[in-house]
């Protein structure tokens, strides 16, 4: 579940390609694979500009930088795995027409949201042993995250420790790099966390007094 699988998706239905056996999973990767250029050729050249410009959109959203809402939002229902909305802000984005006023109202209040969950990752208490702990912070959420802490502290290589997604709860541990980019070394059932692993027999090693 990402930006790349709907879009790819999208290509599949106007292609007219049988969709139903589609099977969504987890993505490995931090904001998922994007589509290449060539992938829109058989669009007409009006719609294949505006899908290179929305490939283009959420590369900057990736470095932190600002997006018009259709973009933001297209990127989080993807993330999240609302499909139905996502695949309709491509639609819209494809005839350049403007939201409707329910969905604008809904993605306003979402983004709302989102902006209020990554406010807390951005704690300097957040920083801790083995790198950043978003334990609370969902997998779909952490792109943004990401994206805001390089805005604000500059880019560094760290591990991050974040929450699940809908199809595997649990905590997931990532590599993140300098360009923004990373993905998932290890995903954990709910309930554990590595640091609580690794220290539960502590006493059984260390010298008491």
């Amino acid at each position: 579940m990402d930006p790349g699988g709907c879009l790819r998706f999208w290509l599949m239905h106007r292609a007219g390609e049988e969709t139903t056996n589609v099977r969504w999973m987890s993505r490995s990767t931090l904001w998922g694979r994007l589509p290449p250029p060539n992938a829109f050729v058989n669009l007409n050249i009006e719609t294949r500009l505006r899908m290179l410009r929305l490939i283009g959109a959420l590369c900057d959203l990736r470095q932190g930088q600002e997006v018009p809402l259709m973009v933001s939002s297209f990127a989080e229902a993807a993330l999240m795995g609302f499909t139905d909305r996502a695949l309709k802000i491509i639609d819209l984005w494809v005839k350049g027409e403007q939201m409707p006023s329910w969905l604008e109202a809904r993605c306003r209040q979402t983004q709302r949201h989102l902006a209020r969950r990554i406010s807390t990752a951005l704690l300097p208490a957040r920083e801790g042993y083995q790198g950043l702990w978003l334990l609370d912070l969902p997998a779909p959420f952490l792109p943004f995250a990401v994206a805001a802490h390089r805005k604000l502290f500059g880019a560094r290589s760290w591990l991050v420790h974040s929450g699940g997604d809908r199809l595997c709860p649990g905590v997931w541990t990532w590599a993140i790099d300098t360009n923004g980019g990373g993905e998932v070394l290890r995903r954990s059932r709910a309930g554990f966390t590595p640091f609580s692993c690794a220290s539960a027999h502590r006493d059984a090693f260390e010298p008491t007094v």
